[in-house]
């Protein structure tokens, strides 16, 4: 498995920030996640967990979905859970937590959902023992991800420019399957899907990320300031990657996840 180190300090300021705008740019995250949702079982679960649930968006098309006596969201950003509106109708809890240190008990969710958000978990075998602790007997963990590949327009643009990180590392698919087997899960499918955003410029995907806070979280990103020409000769690489229909490609290779705890 990788080493990838992840600032989560960093990962809940940011993702806080953006709270206020961040439905605004989320596009892909609800395409993402809606997919995800297809993908579940059309059955009742009693007791559902949103796993970084962000603003709270999938709260509702999950009690939609399953009617559960009781749906949680959690996430790892406090300022994540303050904007998430009181609006939400029935009996819903928010917690601010890590996924790799849930504040449940064992045996407390019969669905755990999670759309991009464990991509930001660096110890997969501590993140699946958790899911597996959490789960009741026979419970449903399904998730999506972001995985090795993604962003790589980005990546090999700014790649020519200088040797910073400017994108985060992402683990492969074969990674959460050897992280899921040690928990002693059981996959009920495990697949990846490519899916290809399409932007006018270089700058509006860079401006999207950030407004979404997902932009550079490893802990060797560069944290001082860019230079105007390292910024150009950024936008100059990734003009040479145009297509055919006059938009600039953004790759992100989406792992999609059924296991379930026997």
């Amino acid at each position: 498995m990788p080493d990838i180190a992840i600032d989560k300090r960093a990962i809940a300021q940011s993702f806080g920030l953006a709270a206020p705008k961040y439905d605004s740019a989320a596009h892909f995250q609800r395409w993402v996640g809606r997919k995800l949702l297809d993908l579940l079982p059309q059955r009742r679960f009693l007791r559902v967990l949103d796993l970084g649930t962000g603003t709270g968006y999938f709260l509702e098309p999950l009690r939609h979905a399953h009617s559960p006596e009781l749906i949680c969201g959690v996430d790892l950003s406090e300022g994540m859970v303050r904007h998430i509106a009181d609006a939400n109708s029935g009996p819903t809890q928010l917690v601010v937590g890590d996924a790799d240190m849930l504040p449940f008990q064992a045996n407390s969710f019969d669905l755990v959902y999670s759309s991009l958000a464990i991509q930001w978990c660096y110890r997969l075998p501590q993140l699946f023992d958790e899911i597996s602790r959490i789960l009741a007997p026979n419970g449903l963990f399904g998730f999506s991800t972001l995985l090795n590949g993604s962003l790589m327009e980005l990546k090999e643009a700014w790649g020519n420019v200088d040797q910073s990180q400017h994108v985060n590392d992402f683990f492969e698919l074969k990674d959460y399957a050897v992280a899921i087997d040690g928990a002693a899960l059981s996959v009920h499918s495990l697949t990846e899907r490519p899916k290809i955003l399409e932007y006018e410029n270089a700058l509006d995907l860079s401006r999207e990320l950030k407004t979404l806070g997902a932009h550079n979280m490893t802990q060797h990103r560069n944290k001082g300031l860019t230079g105007k020409a390292r910024v150009k000769a950024f936008v100059q690489n990734y003009e040479g990657m145009r297509m055919a229909t006059g938009y600039l490609p953004a790759t992100y290779q989406v792992g999609f996840g059924l296991v379930e705890k026997g």
